[in-house]
């Protein structure tokens, strides 16, 4: 996502719903990543991702046992598709017309 493009906003539940081999999305704190194409790079493994999909992984990227460095925490900042809505204030419009669907 280039800087001057205005992020997406996505409900947790839709970030939930990512969470396998072929849609695999992580939160970073309110970030949210798409990982799908990182998953057969990662050295730990992707079983490692697989297991926390869907879900933040900040505890996981502080440690321990593994503190990632700051250049895996760069890397990661190619994968970024959004923000986490926590207040629940996005029109649902703006995040898809298939989350309108989930119960």
């Amino acid at each position: 996502m280039s800087p001057s493009t205005s992020p997406r906003f996505f409900k947790e539940r839709e970030v939930a719903r990512h969470c396998s081999k072929d849609s695999c999305w992580v939160l970073l704190g309110t970030r949210v990543y798409d990982v799908t194409s990182f998953l057969r790079m990662h050295p730990g493994g992707e079983a490692l991702i697989l297991r926390r999909s869907g879900n933040d992984v900040s505890r996981e990227m502080e440690g321990p046992p593994h503190r990632h460095s700051e250049n895996a925490r760069r890397w990661m900042e190619q994968y970024y598709i959004g923000e986490l809505d926590r207040d629940g204030s996005t029109d649902e419009a703006q995040v898809g017309f298939d989350q309108r669907h989930i119960p």
